[in-house]
């Protein structure tokens, strides 16, 4: 059929439906109760026209071969159905809309800026199931709008006007949004992946089933200076995006802000959010693993159960009153952080770096700061009940009225425990360290100090220096450390590890373990059957054995001219039996050769070491050396 001109003719009640149409001009023409279903309508000009009650369902306004788009330029269309049409490259700019009917229709890079397909939440524009892949939308109203289901990968909606749209099961990778306003959108499962929200306000949004997380995707996206507030999140997914290549795009949400919005479970992978703003959010349970939230603002947010490990930045970052219940910030970098009235209870800042942080009135209940560098710290009316400070550096440290957490200073300080579970910091200077009853940390610091354990399970610590040592009752883990130091277990079950220097390690009572360490050291494991670990370092160690102790297991004993020594106090006969690799001494009766040889009391165990009668002369010492029998 040849192409027809209706320019400003009064059509009404007209039967396209079918028809070839192509070429066709409608223009400045008025349509009334028109049917166009499934009618060629390319390159058909509609500019200007006006459409009321038209259904052009299924009608293809797309370019062929042979045909250009359509052009609708300010077209005026109201209650018109083009749900299935193929509008693919059509000009809809600045059309004027009411009732439109867009679902399933295909929009693959159709221009439609400044176009109007705003409505009213009672009667919402259908642009649901809708392809807008590619599609020009700048400046476009779409209020109100049904785009549930809808395709919009790689459109184009800067300053868009989506107030109180659906965004539901959208797919808008890649899209562009910056600076379009989403005030009362409702956003739930869709993508927004590599998208450029850049500059956009998104307030009172939540998903359509509150009950239900919004599983929105936003990998890869720049939301930097994007803003929030009284808006829900949950579960959204702000990780790195991975194309089929393996190309790595980190999310953007650098001067983001989020006020007064739950993102409790969402996912905040390797995301780039320096200056980031979240006052008052709820981030509950929330990965931040490998993050850069360099100055972020997170007071007030609730961070319980939060994963922040992966060296996550958090240097001069606001946590004042925040809520860490229970989060992990394995080896974060909270350089110069305020944590002031912060919730800590649980916590694991386990090798964090907080150099300068400020701790004031914090909470940290039972958290661990094992091995985190606490330089310059500030620590003041904190309570630290329960906490482990094990391996911690709190040099030039500040602790004023805090509990469970005591520090001295550069002088030579006494410090005196109670009966709470605490921590007890020397520091520099030749200090006494009293743990008294609880479970205590005592750490000496540099100089030579006195560090006694008392009652309970204690962990010492004597620094740099010559220290003493002595964990008392219960179970104790004891550390030398560098300098030639005196380590006694006492009562309990306890490890020593004398470190570096020529130390002194004496188990006492219970089945201990010593770990002599480098050096040349001396080692007793006095009663008990105890466990003695030599370090071979080419140092020659000393194990005392007095009548009465256990049996003892010594690994990694060295014989020979230069090797580790073995002294006997109180023992006049000593049998010594080969057991596959081990060498057993065993008390004897001084008679060769006898039906009781190797089967007196079990003294010592050399781990996968023989020994011989050569060995007497190079590896025993001692004032009073027992006679020895060889099998």
């Amino acid at each position: 059929m040849p192409a027809q001109n209706f320019s400003e003719q009064l059509l009404v009640g007209n039967n396209f439906n079918g028809q070839d149409l192509n070429g066709s001009t409608f223009f400045k023409a008025s349509l009334t109760n028109v049917q166009l279903v499934g009618t060629l309508l390319r390159n058909t000009n509609f500019e200007e026209a006006k459409l009321f009650n038209v259904d052009a369902s299924n009608a293809i306004f797309a370019p062929n071969s042979s045909f250009g788009a359509a052009n609708l330029y300010k077209a005026t269309l109201e209650n018109v159905n083009l749900s299935g049409a193929n509008l693919t490259q059509a000009n809809l700019s600045l059309i004027s809309t009411k009732d439109i009917n867009l679902s399933n229709a295909n929009l693959t890079d159709a221009n439609l800026r400044e176009a109007n397909l705003s409505g009213e939440q009672s009667e919402r524009p259908n642009l649901a199931g809708a392809n807008f892949t590619g599609a020009d939308l700048f400046k476009a109203k779409l209020k109100a709008a049904d785009l549930t289901g809808a395709t919009l990968v790689n459109a184009s909606l800067e300053e868009a006007d989506l107030e109180g749209t659906l965004l539901i099961n959208v797919d808008a990778t890649g899209a562009i949004f910056t600076e379009s306003n989403f005030t009362d959108a409702t956003l739930q499962n869709s993508i927004f992946d590599l998208a450029n929200l850049s500059g956009v306000n998104l307030t009172d949004s939540t998903p359509a089933d509150p009950t239900q997380p919004s599983n929105l995707r936003f990998r890869g996206a720049n939301l930097s200076n994007f803003e929030t507030e009284d808006i829900v999140f949950t579960s959204a997914d702000f990780s790195p995006f991975v194309d089929g290549n393996g190309n790595v795009t980190v999310t953007n949400l650098s001067g983001a802000k989020f006020a007064d919005t739950n993102l409790s479970g969402s996912n905040f992978t390797q995301v780039k959010a320096e200056d980031i703003f979240l006052d008052d959010t709820s981030l509950s349970n929330a990965s931040f693993v490998g993050a850069d939230l360099s100055r972020a603002y997170l007071g007030r947010a609730d961070l319980t159960g939060a994963n922040m490990t992966g060296g996550v930045e958090l240097d001069n970052a606001f946590l004042e009153f925040a809520n860490l219940t229970g989060a992990n910030l394995t080896g974060a970098n909270l350089t110069e952080a305020s944590l002031k009235g912060a919730n800590l209870t649980g916590t694991n800042l386990t090798s964090v770096n907080l150099t300068g942080g400020d701790l004031t009135e914090a909470v940290a209940n039972n958290a661990n700061f094992s091995n985190a560098d606490l330089t310059n710290a500030i620590f003041s009316k904190g309570d630290f009940t329960n906490a482990s400070f094990i391996g911690a550096t709190l040099t030039g440290a500040v602790a004023v009225d805090t509990i469970g957490l005591t520090l001295g200073d550069a002088g030579n300080n006494t410090l005196n425990g109670t009966s709470i579970n605490e921590n007890l910091f020397g520091n520099a200077g030749n200090d006494t360290v009293n743990g008294g009853g609880g479970n205590d940390y005592l750490d000496g610091g540099a100089g030579n100090d006195n560090l006694n354990g008392d009652a309970g399970n204690d962990t010492l610590s004597g620094g740099d220096g010559a220290d003493n040592l002595n964990g008392g009752d219960g179970n104790d883990n004891i550390f030398g450390n560098a300098g030639n130091d005196t380590l006694s277990g006492g009562a309990g079950t306890d490890t020593l590890t004398g470190g570096n220097g020529n130390d002194s390690l004496n188990g006492g009572g219970g089945a201990d373990i010593l770990n002599g360490g480098l050096g040349l050291d001396t080692l007793i494991g006095a009663g008990g059957n105890d466990t003695i670990n030599l370090e071979v370092d080419g140092a020659k160690d000393t194990i005392r054995y007095n009548s009465g102790n256990g049996s003892d297991t010594i690994n990694q004993f060295l014989t020979g001219t230069g090797g580790d020594v073995l002294v006997f106090n109180g023992i006049s006969a000593i049998d010594i039996v080969q057991v596959g690799s081990n060498t057993q001494f065993r008390l004897g009766d001084g008679t060769a050769n006898n039906d009781g040889f190797g089967t007196g009391n079990l003294l010592l165990t050399l781990v996968d070491t023989s020994f011989t009668q050569a060995n007497i002369s190079t590896n025993i010492s001692g004032t009073n050396i027992p006679t020895f029998q060889f099998s």
